[in-house]
């Protein structure tokens, strides 16, 4: 477990370090960027993946259903970094509003098989219609709140992205009150469910951070897209280690 976390956490370190570094100085650097994003992500896969494996071989009682859905979350998720690399790459160009829409759609994807697992995995006393219900309210009203309140308050341009900046943040902000209202359930059942509660926390940190560099003209500031990417895999390592307490 601490071995392929420790792999997944260096494998997103080199990649951050070339990114603001080798990769945007030159277009070969930014293909060999792109390709250490990849192998990054494939390490929080690797997580989960080697997770499956210790508890299904060796009997620990690991619930393999809900534990695939969080592996098909990462690879969405894998290929969402894909499509927002490709996002950079035709920059101010027709194409680049096809790739914003799809990493949206990928990550989104991701989120919704993150909550099918979450649903698989635990009774109704821990999730139920009633749960699901406020934290479906309580979304809703903040990606409004955080969508129109950034636009006036943080000076945002979501422009034509504007709807799908909603139900974005309408599906980041319901699984981080999932993942919250599960926590603070507080019973023996989900007692290792900070972990993932953590990376949906982390997750929507990093898209926040994310929507100053896409709508807020900052597309080129370094720390804020260290802090991002940061935070991104901190999230999905998060997310990929909570299968080993499934």
């Amino acid at each position: 477990m601490v071995v392929s976390i420790l792999i997944a956490a260096i494998l997103a370190v080199v990649f951050i370090a070339f990114r603001v570094t080798v990769a945007a100085k030159s277009t070969v650097g930014g293909v060999i960027g792109t390709m250490l994003k990849v192998l990054a992500s494939i390490g929080f896969i690797a997580v989960a993946i080697t997770a499956i494996f210790m508890g299904g071989v060796t009997g620990d009682g690991i619930s393999v259903r809900p534990a695939i859905f969080i592996v098909a979350g990462l690879i969405m998720g894998l290929i969402g970094d894909i499509v927002l690399d490709l996002k950079v790459v035709y920059q101010r160009s027709e194409e680049e509003g096809i790739y914003l829409t799809s990493g949206m759609v990928s990550f989104g994807i991701g989120h919704i098989f993150y909550f099918i697992a979450m649903f698989l995995c635990f009774s109704a006393n821990v999730i139920n219609w009633a749960v699901v219900g406020i934290c479906v309210a309580v979304a809703a009203v903040c990606a409004f709140g955080m969508i129109f309140g950034g636009e006036k308050l943080m000076k945002l341009n979501f422009g034509k992205f504007t709807v799908h900046s909603v139900v974005y943040a309408f599906i980041l902000l319901f699984m981080g009150a999932i993942g919250i209202a599960v926590w603070a359930k507080g019973t023996e059942e989900n007692a290792h469910v900070p972990v993932f509660a953590m990376g949906m926390i982390l997750f929507l940190l990093s898209d926040i951070v994310l929507t100053q560099m896409y709508f807020g003209g900052k597309s080129k500031d370094k720390l804020l897209c260290v802090v991002n990417h940061a935070l991104y895999y901190a999230a999905q390592i998060c997310i990929a280690a909570f299968v080993f307490y499934m």
